[in-house]
């Protein structure tokens, strides 16, 4: 999920009209190069997305001269050059990269169905995933059904995803560390993807830069990078 993504905003249009549909900024800020300034609905949040050589931010007004005067737009994306630009104590969130699934997909096998996150199938795999990983998986948030990878008499993995704007499946995976490594987390995720598509949803799959396994997941599935995003939360 590299290297790609000034070519998504032109061949997926549908994208594009999404996320200036979330940021409140018109469809051609994704069609051109430079910044794009947009106010927060929350003066207490930041949020920057660069898909290729467009970035669109959305930030208080009182924020967007320093913004502004960034040296290069598409840099806002990085942690040292956006912290800066923050009022003391930010919080910053990401990077992260997000894709989406254009094609089709075959169902996998082995895969068990749960009603939600509350299935006490799930509290193994709860107990051993990090808050911070169940957390960035949304599945809590996410309509049912969950899809499952069993091993033995435990769930090791559990994808599902997060409807958003009636028309993206914003998917999410958690996988028990014990079980990693052996594809379950992509055999998930697979599932949920079948079935967004199934329902005529458009799959969105996001993570940290950071976090290699599950960029491997997406780029593996065939999911298209769209952007890379950074938010920040002031104190």
């Amino acid at each position: 999920m590299g290297g790609k993504e000034e070519r998504i905003g032109m061949k997926h249009p549908s994208v594009a009209a999404f996320w200036a549909e979330r940021l409140g900024c018109p469809v051609s800020a994704f069609e051109q190069p430079g910044l794009t300034l947009v106010p927060h609905p929350l003066r207490d949040r930041v949020f920057v997305l660069a898909s290729g050589a467009a970035v669109v931010v959305a930030a208080a007004e009182a924020l967007h001269a320093r913004l502004r005067a960034a040296t290069e737009a598409h840099a806002l994306v990085t942690p040292e050059v956006l912290r800066p630009l923050m009022p003391s104590g930010a919080r910053l969130i990401g990077p992260a990269r997000i894709a989406y699934l254009h094609g089709a997909l075959s169902a996998p096998d082995g895969i068990t169905r749960l009603g939600s996150a509350s299935d006490p199938r799930l509290r193994t795999l709860r107990e051993h995933a990090t808050s911070e990983e169940w957390e960035h998986a949304n599945l809590e948030a996410a309509e049912p059904p969950l899809f499952a990878c069993p091993a033995g008499e435990e769930i090791a993995a559990a994808s599902g995803f997060e409807r958003l704007a009636t028309r993206v499946a914003h998917l999410g995976v958690v996988t028990d560390p014990r079980h990693r490594g052996r594809g379950l987390g992509r055999a998930a995720v697979q599932a949920a993807a079948v079935h967004a598509l199934e329902l005529g949803l458009l799959p969105q799959y996001q993570t940290l830069a950071s976090n290699a396994a599950a960029l491997r997941i997406a780029e593996s599935l065939g999911f298209e990078p769209f952007a890379i995003t950074l938010a920040a939360r002031l104190s």
